[in-house]
């Protein structure tokens, strides 16, 4: 007998393996139209209390599952999966606001995320002397609560989900209540293969955030967003000394020498600003350009930036649509509207987005504004970015790390050594050479200074799911 489909009209919180409802309902808008979506339960202070409950009772049993049997669950959990891609890249261009080669690259991300973690083992190391053997192993923390961003709402959240379950922990889902639905419907999709309590999803507003941080059977926070947000996490947690891992926010420079093919790597630099309206984490916030190239360089930025095509998620001519929320749309306003009362020359101003409805801004490019220019020293997290001038290597690399911010950056030249040598200066956790930002789950994914604690992904980040363990053994 063949399981019936998943439905995409309907979405519930997941709570000990079942579908709940709530007397409060929430919604959130397509940011192309602005249409409401679709209905979402509000969790309660009883949600949390019975999924915090379920994921304990699920632990004991999950956690001594053997490996490689967990290792099977996921693997079916990522068949079930690929059944259902084109219904979740849907999902994404309506919650997000995604043309779909965007919102398909999410969807089909996931996949690389099951095979890069369906890939790794668990290390165990074990060390023997004439009084001693001593084995020193990782256990899963405990029960974990990932309270992800609304951006990359699928990858961020599975992201988390799938080395939680490998290293044996049990997960509770918060997502972003701007774009809840992919994850609340990955959470049930995996109901029909883990055990109850296993995998969990609970959201509504933004209480249930901190009721997962502050209880005190919730071993470990995972959160992606701001580093506001990350700071006041981490200083909660500290009640409990919950493990935490923060991916937080960047202020991410483009450092580009005078070597490089102009007309080849300004379009890439431009991708890396305005991929998905810049509202990447690791989306390049800062462009420096050599001198003796800055004129030439910034007029094919321009070039570039002009040809990307503003419109809606469904439209097939669409390379950038909306903003993804009103909250973000109007801060970028105010970035602009700042920016052009205090004089900057603009290289590309933004140009009227010929809609009534929806959170549309078209790229713009601030001419070499003061190095203490609010769009220098804020992230931006839109599509709007300053160009800057530089002569001295020293100097450049002085502003590309004089932020409290360190999550991503690139260098541009045809100088292989070099760019590696100044790479290597960087104070970033993901620096990418010759490249804009484009990650991976086979790379360790982390922030320097305030853009995070810890990290997640490569072949090491399951470890930040475990605590380590030293058991000495006496001859």
């Amino acid at each position: 007998m063949t399981a019936p489909r998943l439905t995409f009209a309907t979405f519930s919180n997941i709570i000990n393996g079942e579908p709940r409802c709530s007397n409060k309902t929430t919604f959130s808008v397509d940011p192309s139209t602005e249409r409401r979506l679709w209905d979402v339960p509000v969790a309660t202070t009883q949600d949390v209390e019975d999924a915090v409950q379920s994921a304990n009772d699920a632990f004991k049993a999950w956690s001594t599952t053997p490996f490689e049997q967990r290792v099977s669950k996921i693997a079916q959990w990522k068949q079930l999966y690929e059944q259902y891609i084109e219904e979740f890249t849907q999902l994404l261009m309506a919650e997000c606001g995604k043309p779909r080669s965007i919102a398909a690259g999410e969807a089909n991300e996931i996949l690389a995320l099951f095979e890069h973690n369906l890939g790794l083992r668990i290390p165990e190391e074990r060390i023997e002397d004439d009084s001693r053997v001593i084995i020193t192993r990782h256990v899963p923390v405990g029960v974990v609560a990932a309270i992800c961003p609304w951006n990359f709402p699928l990858v961020l959240s599975v992201g988390k989900v799938i080395p939680a379950l490998l290293t044996g922990c049990s997960i509770i889902v918060k997502p972003s209540p701007f774009t809840p639905y992919s994850a609340l419907k990955m959470v049930e999709l995996a109901q029909k293969v883990f055990p109850p309590g296993v995998v969990q999803a609970i959201g509504g507003d933004e209480l249930i955030g901190p009721a997962l941080v502050n209880h005190p059977r919730v071993n470990k926070i995972s959160f992606t967003g701001s580093s506001a947000t990350g700071k006041r996490i981490m200083a909660s947690a500290a009640a409990t000394l919950k493990r935490v891992t923060l991916e937080l926010g960047g202020n991410d420079p483009a450092i580009v020498y005078p070597d490089v093919d102009i007309e080849k790597t300004a379009p890439e630099v431009v991708q890396g600003c305005f991929v998905f309206s810049g509202q990447v984490c690791v989306a390049t916030k800062r462009v420096y350009v050599h001198e003796s190239i800055y004129e030439l360089f910034l007029k094919a930025m321009v070039d570039a930036a002009s040809r990307i095509e503003v419109g809606k998620a469904d439209s097939p001519s669409t390379t950038m649509g909306p903003m993804q929320n009103k909250i973000q749309y109007e801060k970028v306003q105010e970035l602009v509207a700042d920016s052009q009362a205090q004089g900057y020359k603009f290289a590309l101003t933004p140009r009227p987005i010929a809609f009534d409805k929806g959170y549309y801004l078209s790229p713009s490019i601030v001419d070499n504004p003061p190095l203490t220019a609010r769009i220098v020293v804020e992230e931006q997290f839109g599509p709007i970015v300053p160009v800057l001038k530089w002569s001295d290597e020293a100097d450049v690399i002085a502003c590309a790390n004089g932020t409290t911010s360190g999550l991503g950056a690139s260098v541009w030249t045809a100088d292989a050594s070099r760019a590696e040598r100044v790479g290597r200066q960087m104070q970033a956790g993901s620096v990418f050479l010759n490249s804009w930002a484009k990650t991976t789950p086979r790379a360790m994914l982390s922030g320097h200074k305030e853009s995070g604690i810890g990290g997640e992904w490569g072949s090491t980040g399951i470890l930040e799911y475990c605590n380590t363990q030293a058991m000495h053994i006496f001859k």
